[in-house]
């Protein structure tokens, strides 16, 4: 049977994020004085009034994933608008989180205790089930606002509003650096072992590696909760590749990290952003070296007076921060810079505020517009680019120097 290339698309894209997550322009930074931290503020001991409601929801405690350091972050970024920015026109922002555990149910549920908050707009984590959801929000008028977009529903939503593309443009950034900037001839790729749509989503990418001129391509799948990653890594190494892309949930990128430092592989392996936890780098040991992330967030570990950067690592432990937290930190972070311009912080408003966007300031990451046109099959998308990031010592590098954007690639299989 052979798939229509709409079909194909919309398996490579969904697919592969949702393979990701199941088992778990300019070069300016958004967030540096110009950015949507910036204000004359006020501490919140002077706020008062009826709260700004932000509603929040992502997964914790469930065998699916869990992620907890996505609502740690987003408290302390409502904590920080509050203490250090003002507030919105001197009234608190309250966040009002809710806690899934993947399913559609649950994510349902979570969207109607959260409108029945009334809040102006609701912030994502990492929600499985928020696909279901999204006919809710959208039937309450109320923006969904995500940095770390991971199901299609997210990125198509007439409402939705992704602050980066999530994996499915990490993807698209590898493929682009790995082609395009590294001009690489051989690339093999480990990936998670799902049926069904995964399948396309493999044919499209190797569809696009071979339009880019890479001649050898070999791609290794294996079960997302094997015993041993060794012989899917070691067979993923054969035939001296000039890179392998990673395509596995967080925690299984540290157990592959873990037999690439024990095989003392030296290949350069790329992962996906939501692999960017210091674990996975740790976990390699001396191999550290080798590994590359992409992220659509700028490296935390030094910024050069960035008043948010600063402001997330004082409020986020080290084994918290990653681009999931840092997502959803610069995201509450967006939205309240966006209602501090508005007259009136409805959700309307705000709805109407983000579809006005062009090269908006982001917070940690690149500037983004809403307009629809970034990726036309997904028009919540804002946002394509990305870095691409190496293990340095302590912390994260960035070796790309410069945004990278794949989202032409996606013409290749349109």
């Amino acid at each position: 049977m052979t798939l229509s290339r709409r079909a194909v698309v919309a398996a490579v894209t969904a697919a592969v994020v949702l393979s990701v997550v199941l088992a778990g322009c300019t070069s300016r930074r958004g967030g540096g004085p110009a950015g949507p931290g910036r204000t004359n503020g006020g501490s919140a001991s002077q706020l008062s009034g009826p709260p700004v409601k932000l509603g929040f929801v992502s997964m914790e405690n469930t065998p699916l994933g869990s992620f907890p350091e996505t609502r740690i972050a987003a408290q302390g970024a409502v904590a920080y608008a509050n203490e250090a920015l003002g507030g919105v026109h001197g009234h608190p922002v309250e966040l009002v989180p809710c806690v899934t555990n993947g399913s559609p149910e649950s994510s349902q549920d979570c969207a109607n205790r959260l409108v029945a908050e009334k809040p102006v707009a609701v912030v994502g984590g990492v929600d499985l089930g928020t696909e279901a959801a999204m006919g809710l929000y959208e039937r309450a008028g109320i923006p969904y606002i995500s940095g770390s977009p991971q199901l299609s529903g997210e990125l198509s939503s007439r409402t939705s509003f992704s602050l980066t593309g999530g994996t499915l443009t990490d993807l698209l950034g590898i493929t682009e650096y790995l082609t395009a900037t590294k001009h690489l001839k051989k690339v093999h790729a480990l990936y998670a072992d799902l049926p069904g749509l995964l399948t396309a989503a493999i044919q499209g990418s190797e569809k696009i590696l071979r339009a880019r001129g890479v001649s050898d391509i070999q791609l290794v799948r294996e079960k997302v909760d094997t015993a041993d990653f060794a012989p899917a890594v070691s067979q993923a190494v054969s035939g001296d590749p000039d890179a392998i892309v990673v395509v596995f949930p967080a925690q299984s990128c540290a157990r592959i990290a873990q037999v690439a430092g024990t095989l003392q592989i030296k290949t350069p392996m790329y992962f996906v952003g939501s692999c960017a936890s210091p674990a996975v780098p740790r976990a390699a040991g001396p191999s550290a070296g080798n590994l590359y992330f992409a992220s659509a967030y700028l490296p935390f570990g030094t910024t050069g007076g960035d008043q948010d950067a600063e402001a997330f690592r004082a409020r986020l432990p080290e084994a918290q921060r990653s681009p999931l937290s840092q997502a959803s930190f610069a995201t509450v972070l967006v939205v309240r810079s966006l209602l501090a311009e508005m007259a009136q912080t409805t959700s309307t408003d705000l709805t109407a505020a983000f579809r006005a966007t062009r090269d908006h300031p982001n917070v940690m990451a690149h500037p983004f517009t809403c307009d629809g046109t970034a990726i036309n099959l997904f028009p919540a998308v804002c946002n394509t680019a990305i870095r691409i990031l190496r293990w340095s010592g302590n912390g994260f590098a960035d070796v790309s120097d410069t945004w990278v954007d794949g989202r032409e690639l996606m013409k290749l299989i349109t």
